[in-house]
């Protein structure tokens, strides 16, 4: 109810949210460390679970099937919350989803339940939903001249939680073998204290409310923002805008080709003998790329443009999936920067794209729009997974490499064009 009453305040001027936006960084920053610190352990076990209690690899992607589905479910609702109360209790309310669905598929990996398994990791997906959106909420503030960069801070502070936590596997599992447990139950356990910590600390120190101060909600439009926030109708104001729509279509590929190939490397690993460790380390590189050097992104998207983002994500795309493509035997000497360009490239996109869409709209449809995307950035990625474990038992995984290459092409043309578009219209005026 504070929150609700909070929304009448005005917002204030500019000389303010510039001294507040410092404040609101570090707050999300902090949490976001913990959140992503809490997802790249899931994500390091996760497939490697569900295979051992199938029995199949081919199964094994639906782990991430039913976090990225849980994540596209999680995002429409929380974005919804948002418009109408604000960053904050999105925020919370996601990470306390997360750490509940954490605990739970500890309970699922403890019993050998595949199905509660996966449905502790839906739940789980509405973590990484708040996670997602923690970055919109940075840009609530900016500048925008600066939104770039305010976007790709909170993606580079996911870089010390998305490094270390797969670190903390070996140490995960000591602690669940000393209780006689299963190793992933100790991963898990891992997983739900570090969503609770991102929780108390977005709901103790995120005041006030970004979204409230920059004026996203309005009291006399209040009731209208809850009934249009649809995915549907979201998707409406995208297809009617050609920027909003790249950023859109920019998002979804970027997702989709790095989780189709993320989420089968374990297994191409495993497959030729790397022990867990190595595989660990392998996707610390990963991560490392996706969000290590974020404040590069956001200083390019900034520097020469969104579109400009968008094309060279899409061409470290290609490169890196040339390269995890020739990786067919998993020699480290590919792996390692394989995995690396293709957290890279993913990185890129996402800056970029995030900052697109958030300035093709109007202020009253961002959040709207924010949350289509990302619902779309998560099927997408859901879709990529479960396709990834048919195509790598089937023609393997080189084949996925391929069509990775294939797909981050097309968004290089799509992009390209773009850029060529709006170049001539500037030249024409």
């Amino acid at each position: 109810m504070a929150e609700l009453s909070s929304i009448t305040e005005v917002a204030p001027a500019d000389p303010e949210r510039d001294r507040l936006q410092p404040r609101t960084l570090t707050v999300l920053v902090s949490s976001t460390i913990f959140a992503r610190a809490s997802m790249s352990l899931a994500f390091t076990v996760a497939a490697l679970a569900l295979r051992d209690m199938l029995d199949s690899a081919r199964l094994a992607g639906l782990a991430t099937v039913a976090i990225t589905v849980g994540t596209a479910l999680a995002s429409t609702w929380l974005s919804s919350l948002m418009a109408r109360r604000g960053r904050r209790p999105g925020l919370l309310v996601g990470y306390l989803f997360g750490a509940g669905g954490a605990a739970l598929a500890a309970v699922g990996v403890q019993t050998q339940s595949a199905l509660i398994f996966l449905v502790g990791l839906a739940l789980f997906g509405g973590g990484q939903a708040s996670a997602n959106l923690s970055r919109y909420a940075a840009a609530d503030l900016a500048k925008p001249d600066r939104r770039g960069a305010a976007i790709s801070l909170v993606v580079f502070a996911a870089a010390f939680g998305s490094v270390g936590g797969p670190a903390l596997t070996g140490t995960a599992a000591s602690v669940a073998d000393g209780l006689n447990w299963v190793d992933e139950v100790g991963v898990f356990g891992f997983t739900t204290v570090f969503f609770l910590i991102a929780a108390v600390v977005a709901h103790l120190f995120l005041r006030p409310d970004p979204l409230v101060v920059s004026d996203g909600l309005r009291p006399e439009g209040l009731a209208r923002v809850g009934t249009v926030e649809t995915f549907r109708q979201g998707m409406r104001v995208i297809w009617a805008n050609p920027s909003a729509k790249l950023a859109f279509g920019g998002l979804a590929i970027s997702q989709a080709v790095m989780v189709t190939v993320m989420a089968m490397t374990p297994l191409h690993m495993e497959a030729h003998g790397h022990e867990t460790g190595n595989i660990g380390f392998v996707i610390s590189a990963h991560t490392a790329g996706m969000f290590a050097f974020a404040p590069i992104a956001g200083w390019a998207s900034d520097r020469f443009g969104r579109r400009s983002s968008l094309a060279a994500g899409s061409v470290i795309l290609v490169l890196a999936t040339i390269i995890t493509g020739l990786a067919v035997d998993a020699p480290n000497l590919l792996m390692y920067p394989g995995l690396f360009l293709l957290g890279l490239g993913w990185n890129f996109g996402v800056v970029g794209g995030s900052a697109l869409l958030t300035e093709s709209v109007s202020d009253e449809e961002k959040v709207v729009v924010q949350g289509t995307g990302d619902v779309t950035m998560s099927l997408a990625g859901g879709l990529g997974a479960l396709a990834s474990g048919f195509v790598f038992d089937m023609a393997g995984f080189h084949i996925l490499s391929l069509i990775g290459t294939v797909s981050a092409g097309l968004l290089l043309v799509w992009a390209f064009s773009s850029i060529r578009s709006i170049s001539s219209g500037l030249r024409a005026a």
